[in-house]
């Protein structure tokens, strides 16, 4: 009995190390790091859902906020999409710079 508790402990214990190790670098660069930025991060992309000019890969664009700087990631349609996403962005209250790397997919024929 008693190994069978000290085995669930170390389960217990080794979970969320084990949990942060499996991380990817998109999964830990998409964590927010305060109560202000997840505020942020859920008024950009609340600004992005309600543009219906966006495609829906404009609409699921990634978005990671840092002490109020937003990085975009993701495939975009084009150009103008692309441009469109970082202009919304900037216009959230709060955003003190945004860094654009979206990517534009290639149109195929």
């Amino acid at each position: 009995m008693k190994a069978h508790v000290m085995g669930w402990l170390v389960m217990l214990a080794a979970g969320p190390a084990m949990a942060f190790q499996a991380a990817t670098p998109q999964e830990a660069a998409s964590q927010v790091h305060s109560s202000a930025d997840a505020q942020l991060q859920a008024a950009v992309r609340k600004a992005l859902a309600n543009d219906a000019s966006l495609s829906d890969a404009g609409h699921k664009v990634e978005v990671i906020v840092s002490d109020g700087a937003v990085v975009l990631r993701g495939p975009v349609k084009n150009d103008t999409e692309s441009l469109r996403v970082e202009t919304l962005a900037r216009q959230v209250s709060g955003v003190k710079e945004v860094t654009n790397e979206l990517d534009v997919k290639p149109r195929v024929r």
